[in-house]
């Protein structure tokens, strides 16, 4: 390698090769470990150290190379299938539909709605018009902070609000929180936590705000998936067995509050909501979606997620943590080892969400971060 090539990651370099290729899904790891003079056990065991292996980063390139060119009109939509492997377009746009559930030309035409400032600007505005969070919600944040809960506060302010209770409940009783409780204390105080209430008081606060500006699927679908991020944490937590340390409470809420931002971009006033609708039905990687949405509107996700917790004036801390998590993502940031096992905590929340069937590449992802007892997850989230 040249004194250039010495400078970058192996990751960095093999994503050159695949965008010097003209036709980079036939790439090969044999071709791309020979252009590079090493050998096939060298070229894996460095991509490894760099938590990256050929295959995810020849599939992300592909899945990349597809959303970005369709969102120009320099790469004409024969050219791209033929890059992405296909033998003709017809194939490809019947492969894209099947996933996207519109056609490339389609997408191409959603892509161009409106302008980026438009459309940052007009979720932010729909970000300061959201009503203001329940009042009962505000009191066990405020008193929170005041390091003033305990489970006897926690139960007499939720007692406030019937409907509250009765989710606790329905959680509490679910098998992958224990025992079927008697009462809301022994739900949160044996069941659930009280930290993890509080956090879902916050996330269904956003979702009920939102509940008839944002597609009811994608209310549901995440409200369901948010709730089980504390038992994907612990089981995460298990199995690096002490190798990875968190902060435990502020980990819980990133991986609650991370992804409310998908409900704000679904907002039916945002200009690109049928856009961001059909991105999250075909875009499997979370990284990716995150860098398509910036890209369109920039915002991302996590972004658009600090938003809204800092206008109901979260604590600084997790907006702070989600806008580095945002930069790292983005690969504008340095990164801890807690921040790749948060980030591929979210991913497998991400595709918990859209129902996915194939979960290969986080099965691999869990490999690469030592994560153990993969099929404990998949079985939680699949």
């Amino acid at each position: 390698m040249n004194h250039l090539q010495q400078s970058l990651t192996l990751t960095e370099i093999t994503n050159n090769l695949l965008n010097k290729s003209d036709l980079p899904a036939s790439l090969t790891i044999e071709h791309c470990a020979s252009l590079l003079s090493m050998s096939m056990t060298s070229f894996r065991r460095k991509l490894a150290q760099e938590e990256a292996s050929y295959k995810l980063i020849q599939s992300k390139f592909l899945n990349e190379l597809c959303v970005h060119a369709l969102l120009t009109k320099f790469v004409k939509i024969d050219e791209l299938a033929f890059k992405l492997g296909y033998s003709e377009r017809a194939t490809f746009e019947r492969a894209f539909k099947q996933k996207f559930g519109i056609t490339p030309s389609q997408f191409r035409e959603l892509s161009m709605i409106g302008n980026k400032k438009d459309n940052q600007q007009t979720i932010i505005k729909i970000a300061q018009n959201m009503p203001p969070m329940p009042e009962s919600c505000q009191q066990l944040l405020r008193e929170k902070d005041q390091n003033s809960l305990d489970i006897s506060r926690v139960v007499l302010i939720i007692e406030k609000d019937p409907i509250f209770v009765g989710r606790i409940m329905g959680l509490a009783s679910r098998a992958i929180y224990g025992k079927t409780p008697l009462n809301v204390q022994e739900a949160i105080s044996r069941n659930l936590g009280m930290n993890t209430v509080v956090n879902l008081a916050v996330m269904y606060a956003v979702s009920d705000a939102l509940q008839e500006q944002v597609n009811q699927v994608i209310i549901d679908q995440y409200t369901q998936t948010f709730l089980i991020a504390p038992k994907l944490f612990k089981l995460v937590r298990k199995s690096l067995n002490g190798a990875v340390k968190f902060d435990i409470s502020l980990t819980e809420q990133l991986l609650i509050f991370s992804l409310l931002g998908i409900f704000l971009l679904n907002h039916k006033k945002a200009h690109q909501h049928q856009l961001i609708l059909h991105s999250m039905q075909g875009i499997d990687n979370l990284n990716l979606l995150n860098k398509h949405i910036n890209d369109i509107m920039q915002i991302s996700i996590f972004s658009a997620s600090a938003l809204m917790l800092s206008l109901w004036h979260i604590d600084a801390t997790v907006i702070k943590q989600l806008t580095h998590l945002d930069k790292f993502s983005q690969k504008k940031a340095k990164g801890t080892s807690q921040d790749e096992v948060v980030l591929f905590m979210l991913s497998c929340l991400y595709s918990s969400a859209r129902k996915n069937s194939d979960y290969n590449e986080l099965e691999e992802a869990a490999a690469l971060l030592n994560i153990n007892d993969f099929a404990d997850i998949q079985a939680l989230l699949f």
